[in-house]
């Protein structure tokens, strides 16, 4: 027990000063490279970035979980050239929201390709729950346009759940069917209103909202007659079903 122990701290070192020391870019004899952790065998990796220009290549600092850098004609994430970046005029707007002159970028959800499309550098703000963002026109959920959502009256309602004055939306969903005066979220998943169940934007056929409450993590339900998977009506509420969610 003792061996397998010591053998586990020396290791969780070598690999804490691994990570930490050597991971980035690095310039060597006119050429750039990204040095990355191989996890599948704690192996130092290096990438030789064919697109950089080493003589103006500077490291962009950040507090992020990935490297960005760039040179007189581009901007990189990690060992990728990121795609329409300006780097003269590249910035953080708020986390992984960064911008430049001609468009907005969220680098968490993405490979090289991290435009939020029709997006307005200018205008564009981060709600607090930050999957969440907007602009003069629009309201995005991470890289997603709502269709047609109020970006005046939208009001983001938690991580997975917003409005506007006349939608409700399941990140970029709008639920078109749902009545708003009467909706009641339900959990990260569910909602309902006075006449019906709605899993994300799908309605919850046979559902009663009078008695429907979400079990588990909240992708299960039941009313006082069936139980439900998603959208899908799993028929009577089984014994097995009672045991698992219903016992008090």
């Amino acid at each position: 027990m003792r061996k397998v122990i010591h053998s586990s701290i020396i290791l969780f070192l070598f690999a804490f000063l691994l990570t930490s020391c050597t991971s980035g870019y690095e310039a060597e004899q006119g050429k750039v490279y990204y040095k990355w952790i191989h996890g599948g065998f704690w192996t130092m990796e290096k990438t030789l970035m064919k697109e950089a220009d080493a003589s103006s290549f500077t490291t962009i600092q950040n507090n992020l979980n990935i490297h960005l850098g760039k040179d007189r004609n581009h901007v990189f994430k990690d060992a990728s050239s990121l795609e329409h970046a300006d780097p003269n005029t590249f910035r953080q707007i708020s986390g992984y929201y960064w911008k430049d002159k001609n468009y907005v970028y969220l680098l968490q959800f993405c490979a090289t390709d991290c435009r939020i499309k029709s997006s307005d550098p200018e205008s564009f703000t981060v709600f607090k729950a930050s999957n969440w963002s907007k602009d003069k026109n629009n309201v995005y959920f991470e890289l997603n346009k709502l269709t047609e959502a109020n970006a005046e009256s939208f009001v983001v309602i938690d991580v997975d759940w917003g409005k506007d004055d006349q939608y409700y939306y399941y990140h970029d969903l709008r639920l078109d069917s749902l009545d708003y005066d009467s909706a009641e979220i339900v959990s990260p998943y569910y909602i309902k209103d006075k006449n019906n169940v709605f899993f994300r934007n799908k309605l919850v056929k046979g559902a009663d909202p009078k008695t429907f409450t979400a079990d588990g993590i909240g992708s299960f339900g039941h009313d006082d007659k069936n139980m439900f998977d998603w959208d899908k009506n799993k028929g009577p509420i089984t014994k097995q079903y009672k045991r698992t969610y219903l016992i008090e």
